[in-house]
């Protein structure tokens, strides 16, 4: 039995789940938004607004305590196309750093199960002590996690040269630790910036090579006043199935590296 198997399937089922999700919203934000735009042909006609409020929470004598913010958001028959398109962006990159947090954890469980069924990597890796749990390695592996997950990828590259030949060397003619890494920096911008892009990001996007992997999926819509990525929920589909692919390629290098019986019969379950 393959005991690596019950982590990959993990993340095929959470990531699933994570897609289909996109998959139903794109649908129906799409969709309505395409009625809105048949039924409703009236020029600047509000199709939903809202207004902002707060309350004083100091002011504890009577009287009333309720004040506009000033800051609402309406939609209209003129921006709903410009809406829909935002919308579903936002959505879609919001997806795509869950997805990302599943295979960080795919890589954490992974590999802390390797160790745990092989103690003397432990020292090859230079983990602060030896474990034979899973759940003791997990506590501690976070030791070499690296900025991006890029310590676990090492790990991976000492530990597996199949894991090593390939990921380069593959079908898709792409470094994938490469393109993870571009992910890792699209996750820290939505994650703590909101979706907008800074002049470090840019600068690091401009090698040729990095160039080539954000333009595949990504944009960047400037309004003026900000600079924001944006991604459609079809490159978002794209980018979670790499996603496999790369946990896949991770599963097969050490099932094979390690002397594990390689089982792709994964579990089939209802989202």
């Amino acid at each position: 039995m393959n005991y690596l198997k019950k982590h990959i399937e993990s993340l095929f089922i959470e990531c699933t789940s994570l897609d289909a999700n996109l998959l139903v919203l794109e649908s129906f934000v799409s969709s309505r938004g395409q009625q809105l735009q048949e039924n409703f042909s009236i020029p600047n006609y509000e199709l939903m607004g809202m207004i902002t409020t707060y309350r004083d929470l100091s002011q504890l004598e009577g009287e009333a305590n309720l004040y506009d913010t000033k800051v609402g958001y309406s939609l209209t028959t003129d921006n709903l196309p410009t809406e829909v398109t935002r919308l579903l962006s936002y959505i879609a990159c919001l997806t795509t750093t869950q997805v990302f947090e599943v295979f960080e954890s795919f890589l954490k469980n992974i590999l802390s199960e390797l160790v745990a069924q092989n103690p003397n990597l432990s020292q090859v890796l230079k983990l602060p002590n030896t474990y034979t749990t899973f759940q003791d390695v997990r506590n501690e592996i976070s030791y070499i996690q690296g900025a991006g997950n890029k310590g676990f990828i090492k790990a991976l590259r000492k530990v597996s040269p199949f894991f090593k030949q390939h990921e380069s060397n593959n079908i898709w003619n792409k470094n994938m630790s490469h393109w993870f890494d571009l992910i890792a920096h699209i996750r820290n911008l939505v994650v703590h910036s909101r979706l907008v892009t800074n002049p470090q990001f840019e600068r690091y996007i401009k090698e040729a090579h990095r160039k080539a992997l954000f333009d595949q999926h990504f944009t960047i819509s400037d309004s003026g006043t900000v600079k924001k990525i944006g991604l459609t929920p079809y490159q978002a589909h794209a980018i979670t199935h790499y996603i496999f692919e790369y946990a896949h390629l991770i599963y097969k290098g050490l099932s094979i590296d390690f002397g594990i019986e390689l089982d792709f019969d994964f579990k089939s379950v209802s989202i």
